[in-house]
């Protein structure tokens, strides 16, 4: 079955599964692969970006606990965490779980939920209210998915 969000495009549902599967990818995440469908009118879509993208960062956390990361990896993300680290010890010290909820949920800070989900572990946060923050700031980070996607589609829909 095909949808139509252009008067001369077609997008097939293989299409829309390959984003929704593109949420769970580091950098892309549920905000970007929502977007496309807040944009194309999908919504159906968006809680399922929402669901894979965690269960993303669920699987890396359960990774990293076990120490199964190559060590370039492990040391690339150390490195990538340790610019971020500078920038939020001051605020986990003052706040805790509340400042993985916003550099998570804002679309800018140059932190994702993968990010955010190490940093997390890093200040040795855990528990069921780390879990939280984190569903919580991914489905925030979707919010801005919709300005991005409603903005763009009033902009470039024919």
């Amino acid at each position: 079955m095909k949808r139509r969000w252009f008067h001369h495009l077609q997008i097939s549902d293989a299409m829309n599964e390959w984003v929704v599967l593109l949420s769970v990818v580091p950098a892309i995440e549920a905000m970007w692969a929502s977007s496309y469908f807040f944009f194309s009118n999908q919504l159906a879509y968006v809680p399922l970006c929402i669901i894979l993208n965690f269960l993303g960062v669920v699987a890396f956390l359960k990774i990293l606990d076990k120490g199964m990361l190559p060590s370039r990896i492990e040391r690339f993300l150390e490195k990538t965490a340790g610019k971020a680290m500078k920038k939020a010890e001051g605020w986990f010290q003052k706040y805790g779980n509340f400042t993985l909820l916003v550099l998570i949920a804002l679309p800018f800070t140059g932190v994702g939920s993968y990010t955010g989900a190490f940093i997390g572990r890093i200040f040795e946060l855990k528990g069921r209210m780390f879990y939280i923050m984190i569903l919580g700031s991914i489905t925030l980070s979707v919010a801005f998915g919709f300005f991005i996607g409603t903005f763009a589609g009033i902009f470039f829909r024919v």
